[in-house]
């Protein structure tokens, strides 16, 4: 949809006379005569969206600190809908992106999210809801991702050309399809469906890209989660897990950051010793790897050779250290 629609949809659902809209990522900042607004549009079937509305509803109704308000249209609804998408309205946050380099911020960070991960618990499905569902699927997953690594290597075989990032992936390939595997065993060897048994139970779901960008420190220095789109049904340990890579990829592994985003987490959630072999494992599977295979052989995406060896080039680099911290940490 164009600015100038977009503009008329606000200004006929909701009493706001529309002076300039911005997009800002994926959304639109919206000035109005005497306020700043924020209207996130969400291309999702609409069983989808009312799922990522309610869960940030829920969220609100257990008192979670902070999350964007959703504004009411002119007939009380949550949201208006775009053509084929749904968007809601909330007031802009003043405010920067959070720094997870910056120790005392991360550990507020992962506070944070132990705190939306208590407040996410009791939650409701309906019949209305098409959510994401991650409880139990981490095995069959990480065993999809495998195969489709090995799909990879059939295509680099059948090249007649094969390219610099071709000769660099494939050198890699059998080690990490074998490190994906033993992510697989281990996960079947321990205590997974057991544990997501007590999950389910719990009825709780994650943000699923608790990322710097999506956490936003306020002119209060409160901290203001946004961007709830990939949000699913699984374990907390999912969320946890990747906070933790996200926090010491790049040769930044140590048991020191470790410790603080555990104990802060800890704070306001728990995690027992007997849920840190699974956050092992999270860690140990090669994603990244996986990832990059998807986006050069799968999807094509445009983004040049350079690019791509770039990409995998960081995290070749960066197994060792992991793998490293790993072991040491976790046993």
């Amino acid at each position: 949809m164009d600015t100038e629609n977009l503009k008329k949809s606000i200004e006929s659902n909701y009493s706001i006379n529309v002076k300039s809209l911005e997009k800002v990522k994926n959304s639109y900042k919206l000035e109005s005569d005497n306020s700043t607004y924020a209207i996130k549009i969400i291309k999702y079937d609409f069983g989808h969206f009312y799922f990522i509305l309610s869960a940030i509803k829920h969220l609100q109704k257990r008192s979670f600190s902070k999350i964007p308000i959703i504004l009411k249209n002119k007939n009380n609804m949550d949201f208006i809908k775009l053509g084929d998408k749904y968007a809601y309205l909330t007031e802009w946050i003043p405010s920067r992106v959070s720094n997870y380099n910056n120790p005392i911020e991360l550990g507020l960070v992962a506070k944070k999210l132990g705190e939306l991960h208590t407040c996410s618990t009791g939650f409701t499905l309906n019949r209305s809801m098409n959510p994401r569902i991650g409880w139990y699927s981490w095995i069959k997953v990480f065993e999809t991702r495998c195969n489709e690594m090995l799909d990879f290597k059939n295509r680099i075989y059948q090249k007649a050309y094969k390219s610099k990032f071709d000769y660099i992936y494939l050198d890699n390939l059998e080690s990490e399809i074998e490190r994906g595997k033993m992510v697989v065993k281990s996960l079947q060897e321990s205590n997974y469906i057991e544990l997501m048994d007590k999950e389910v139970m719990k009825s709780g779901f994650c943000h699923h890209d608790f990322a710097h960008h999506n956490i936003l420190v306020d002119e209060n220095g409160e901290f203001n989660v946004i961007d709830f789109d990939y949000c699913i049904l699984d374990t907390h340990l999912h969320d946890l897990s990747s906070l933790l890579i996200r926090s010491m990829k790049g040769g930044k592994w140590s048991k020191e950051k470790a410790n603080l985003i555990l104990n802060n987490y800890c704070k306001s959630n728990n995690v027992y010793d007997e849920e840190l072999k699974l956050i092992k494992e999270f860690i140990r599977f090669p994603q990244v790897f996986w990832q990059v295979g998807i986006q050069y052989y799968w999807e094509q995406q445009p983004w040049g050779e350079e690019f791509f060896i770039e990409k995998i080039k960081k995290y070749l680099e960066d197994i060792e250290y992991r793998e490293e911290f790993l072991e040491e940490y976790f046993n």
